[in-house]
């Protein structure tokens, strides 16, 4: 049986893996990323751990289900999380939208992030990046989302070891761009009830 408080589990072997593993915020080395047109290491405020994230300009939303994107912390890092464990829809799909990103003001911008998953058994369990230029701030529906090819973790990827997306090139875009990252699960259906986190998204040119 899965522990609720599963992240507590495994990543105290991790930390010491550079880059790889949970990475402090301030560690992550970007000097070859600059200039740095869009930034998030999400928050690692006390009293924030285990909370629903509530970024300024950032769309957290369940498409279908009740579940929602969430702000852990783990040794003074933050990251971002979406797992539907123990929730109690049959489908949970849950995006989380970046503010606007102006692709017009530089060339060659190019998007790096961090990501891991835990108990993920299934492919229909599934973590997706995407990227729209039509989308308004509210009616994602209606937008049309396009799928970025990153490097993310597969079902046999050690829980919890964040690895890097690979450098998505971006620079074919135009206008404001919207990054997303969608998952799907469920959470009464324990084949697809696992986790994916998020760290240290960047776009740079």
């Amino acid at each position: 049986m899965k522990m609720i408080n599963f992240k507590k589990m495994l990543f105290a072997s991790l930390t010491i893996i550079a880059l790889a593993g949970c990475t402090q915020d301030d560690d992550y080395k970007i000097a070859a990323f600059t200039p740095l047109l869009f930034t998030e290491d999400f928050p690692s405020t006390d009293g924030l751990d285990n909370t629903v994230l509530n970024l300024t300009d950032w769309k957290n939303f369940a498409q279908t289900g009740t579940v929602v994107w969430k702000n852990q912390i783990y040794q003074g890092n933050g990251y971002a999380e979406f797992t539907s464990y123990q929730a109690p829809d049959a489908v949970s799909v849950g995006w989380l939208i970046s503010p606007p990103i102006d692709m017009d003001a530089n060339d060659g911008e190019k998007l790096v992030f961090q990501s891991s998953q835990s108990y993920v058994s299934s492919a229909a369990n599934k973590l997706e990046v995407l990227i729209s230029t039509d989308y308004d701030g509210t009616n994602f529906a209606t937008a049309t989302w396009l799928p970025l090819q990153a490097n993310l973790p597969t079902r046999d990827a050690t829980y919890f070891l964040f690895q890097e997306s690979g450098i998505i090139d971006l620079s074919s875009y135009t206008g404001n761009a919207y990054v997303a990252f969608k998952v799907t699960g469920s959470g009464t259906n324990t084949t697809l009830d696992g986790s994916y986190q998020i760290d240290n998204v960047r776009v740079y040119y």
